[in-house]
């Protein structure tokens, strides 16, 4: 019995010794696996996937402790690519510490204009919140626009590439034509496409990254029809102009379908906006009337229920008047 404990440990030890050499085995063809991945240009798996990434190694932040930091947050990636989409040329470090940094000034700096309810904590707190949520509204806005600037352009591209194939030069010059002729977005996205192709990248897989980065159902509608014409075969330019009328066709029924949906939106902004304008009202006719909503605890939590539910309003309005095509 005395010996059994040492022999099993002596056992136990070999095994692991042989599933850690065997571990480190793997791990080290993973890390070279990996390192030359990040050298290679883009990668298939099965039809058109997202591009591997031509950087080796994507840096959120110049300061190198927080750029540690940062890798090992999910959301960190999110962030990064919400400003790649928006055309923001700032990290998602610097991004963060500007949230930061906000949220801090309109916290120390509110108490100073208006107490809500006589508390100081309870402004800076409110303070705190809405400063480091609006520059990520302000981004969402800035990413949305430049998503719309893209896909209006996008059918005068696709004509320029066309008309460069018909003329007997090649994509690339088409490419190029959209670059420099173009402004906007869509020139942004042409250019670096080009790029793509002169490194040595496929057209199916730059066009794929080009739906990675602005996340747009017409630039994948794209991206499909060129894999799939470079797969099966086929003429490019009749492909091209198929997808550019396809799009004008979009756009039209986008604008009509907007045009119809105005009247339930504008209704639901007003309705939205009149407990707001009530309140504002009320507060310099009959102050008397509207303090206990901001000095009772019943007042703060009547405030907080009626935001909630214009909220809820707002929300439900915009997905019912919105119609995906």
């Amino acid at each position: 019995m005395e010996t059994a404990l040492p022999l099993g440990l002596a056992v136990f030890a070999l095994v692991a010794g042989a599933f850690f050499l065997v571990g480190s085995g793997e791990s080290e063809r993973d890390r070279i696996g990996q390192r030359l991945a990040s050298y290679a240009v883009a990668g298939r798996a099965a039809g058109l996937q997202q591009a591997l990434s031509v950087l080796r190694l994507k840096r959120y932040s110049r300061i190198g402790w927080l750029n540690a930091l940062l890798r090992r947050l999910d959301f960190v990636a999110a962030l990064a690519r919400d400003l790649q989409r928006a055309g923001v040329p700032v990290r998602a470090g610097e991004f963060l510490l500007a949230q930061v940094a906000l949220a801090a000034a309109a916290a120390f700096g509110a108490p100073l204009l208006f107490q809500i309810g006589g508390s100081r904590l309870a402004t800076m707190g409110m303070a705190a919140v809405l400063a480091f949520v609006a520059p990520r509204l302000w981004l969402r806005l800035k990413r949305a626009a430049r998503l719309t600037a893209f896909e209006q352009d996008l059918p005068e591209a696709l004509d320029l590439v066309t008309g460069s194939l018909r003329a007997g030069y090649g994509v690339a010059h088409g490419l190029e034509m959209v670059a420099q002729e173009m402004p906007g977005p869509c020139a942004e996205e042409f250019g670096q496409v080009l790029q793509e192709l002169t490194l040595g990248s496929d057209l199916d897989v730059a066009l794929a990254r080009v739906v990675e980065r602005l996340d747009s159902e017409d630039a994948r509608l794209l991206a499909t029809a060129v894999a799939i014409q470079r797969r099966t075969g086929g003429n490019l330019v009749e492909v091209l102009g198929m997808i550019s009328g396809m799009i004008r066709d979009r756009l039209r029924l986008r604008g009509e379908v907007r045009v119809l949906t105005t009247a339930p939106r504008v209704s639901g902004y007003v309705v939205a906006c009149l407990p707001l304008l009530a309140l504002v009202m009320t507060y310099f006719m009959s102050p008397y009337h509207i303090e206990v909503l901001f000095k009772e605890q019943v007042g703060h939590l009547m405030l907080a229920g009626g935001a909630a539910l214009t909220l809820t309003g707002l929300f439900l309005n915009h997905k019912i008047a919105q119609v995906e095509l």
